[in-house]
């Protein structure tokens, strides 16, 4: 039914749920999985230039965000699931998501949805809409409830 399953992590603030369902998912199907985690890109302190705090805050977020990728590799390779994992630093997470299932031929994506504060949910309720509408595949949305 799945060929290739994806599951992005789109917000700040995030559980294991939807890493969960799709690897029982790509399990069940026996297709490749790859997790891909977007942020935001800050613009610097000053317009012009990044200053040390900058990029030291940068790198900081990276590292947090390979351990994690990681880790979920280490699960993955436990559950006998191929995977591909990527991280994305951009100004627009839905576009970057959709461009990644149309040049990736991605048949179903999982996306994240934790309970966020309501401005965060305005905002992010924007995003994942922008990707029902505009991605070429089936979309789950994880929910916490």
């Amino acid at each position: 039914m799945f060929k290739q399953i994806t599951v992005a992590i789109i917000t700040p603030v995030h559980d294991k749920k939807s890493f969960d369902l799709g690897l029982q998912l790509a399990k069940k199907f026996e297709c490749p999985l790859s997790v891909v985690e977007c942020f935001y890109q800050k613009p610097p302190m000053f317009h012009f230039f990044e200053t040390k705090s900058d990029k030291l805050a940068l790198q900081k977020r990276k590292n947090k965000i390979k351990g994690e990728l990681e880790k979920w590799e280490r699960l993955a390779k436990k559950a006998n699931v191929s995977i591909k994992t990527k991280f994305a630093l951009t100004d627009s997470i839905a576009h970057w998501v959709i461009d990644y299932v149309n040049e990736n031929k991605i048949d179903l994506l999982i996306v994240d949805y934790p309970k966020l504060s309501l401005t965060e949910s305005n905002h992010y309720n924007e995003i994942i809409n922008t990707i029902h509408h505009d991605a070429k595949c089936n979309v789950l949305t994880a929910k916490q409830c």
